[in-house]
């Protein structure tokens, strides 16, 4: 993402300011909405939110019911059963190691899996696994 906001009055000649990505969080919000509104048929789809910050309480009755860190954000079961899951990121921010042990376990077991750092590769992904009607032109 290249875009730049340009001050209104400065001269035609700035560089601009670089615009701040978008948190991690409204990304998620989006392509839930994307799914809700763009989902093609016979496609289920839900968010998978395991990485949220949580009190010591919290966090070791999820531990305890079974928990696992690492798992991608969403999963998408399409309609011929199979799965595919998708892992969003806030720029370059980097897998945990968690993350890599999943995505690698995906990869093994020939199980879709990708890493969008934006909506627009969120879009990509599941345009290209066929989840979503639209496309970005």
């Amino acid at each position: 993402m290249n875009e730049r906001q340009l001050h209104l009055f400065r001269s035609s000649r700035q560089r601009g300011l670089r615009l701040p990505q978008p948190r991690e969080e409204e990304t998620h919000r989006a392509v839930a909405k994307l799914l809700r509104r763009w989902k093609n048929p016979g496609w289920l789809a839900n968010h998978f939110p395991a990485g949220e910050l949580r009190d010591k309480a919290t966090a070791g009755k999820l531990k305890g019911m079974g928990l696992v860190p690492g798992w991608a954000d969403f999963v998408l079961i399409g309609p011929d059963g199979r799965h595919y899951w998708l892992e969003l990121k806030r720029g370059s921010a980097p897998l945990s190691e968690a993350q890599k042990e999943f995505r690698d376990g995906m990869w093994e077991r020939g199980v879709a899996y990708a890493v969008a750092r934006s909506l627009d590769e969120a879009i990509s992904v599941l345009s290209d696994w066929g989840a979503i009607r639209v496309r970005l032109s």
